[in-house]
């Protein structure tokens, strides 16, 4: 599924999934939510003349379920692919929506865990882009987050890197040219602060 959103000749590094404890919270929820219905229509289910309590309970209890199964497939369906030009979620159920940053486009890369994360093997990672004003992307709970991280930053850092760059409409210059003023040129940094 996720193979068919890539260009040719790109190739997949690493492909994961959200860590399984984001279902936590709607399993929870749901089995809290059953739970309830179920005591409701026992406690009012025998004492009245007809059934109508007990088939709402059932009936909600029924749509609880069928919602967090629904979860389960969304989470099941959805990738995160990291290929040798841009890192991409693939996800879905009925209507598929594809989102993908290229490298070029990648300012910063960060990686957050907390206790919980740690103990369970997910982490956070956030993506920060080099367009000024934009909000960084957050990919959370991804599992192996440090293996994650490892392969986007050797991706990111040992990449094919173009040997050319253009300047000044037509002169061509190698990076080292661009990157390395003449050492009489360069910059020292600011000036240091002097308090009397």
């Amino acid at each position: 599924m996720a193979r068919s959103f890539l260009a040719p000749g790109e190739e997949v590094v690493r492909t994961t999934r959200r860590h399984l404890s984001i279902l936590a919270r709607p399993a929870l929820g749901t089995l809290v939510l059953i739970g309830i219905l179920g005591v409701i229509g026992w406690f009012t289910g025998p004492r009245s003349t007809t059934d109508v309590v007990d088939q709402v309970c059932g009936a909600l209890a029924g749509l609880l379920l069928l919602r967090f199964v629904l979860k389960v497939r969304r989470w099941s369906n959805e990738r995160i692919l990291v290929t040798d030009r841009r890192i991409a979620t693939v996800g879905g159920f009925m209507a598929r929506r594809v989102s993908s940053w290229p490298y070029i486009r990648i300012h910063d890369l960060g990686l957050r865990r907390s206790i919980t994360g740690r103990l369970l093997g997910y982490g956070t990672i956030v993506i920060e882009a080099t367009i000024p004003g934009s909000a960084p992307v957050v990919l959370e709970r991804i599992p192996d987050p440090n293996g994650f991280y490892r392969d986007m930053m050797e991706v990111l850092t040992e990449g094919p890197l173009p040997d050319m760059v253009e300047v000044d409409r037509g002169r061509v210059e190698t990076d080292e040219a661009v990157a390395r003023p003449p050492a009489d040129e360069a910059d020292t940094g600011p000036l240091p602060r002097v308090v009397v």
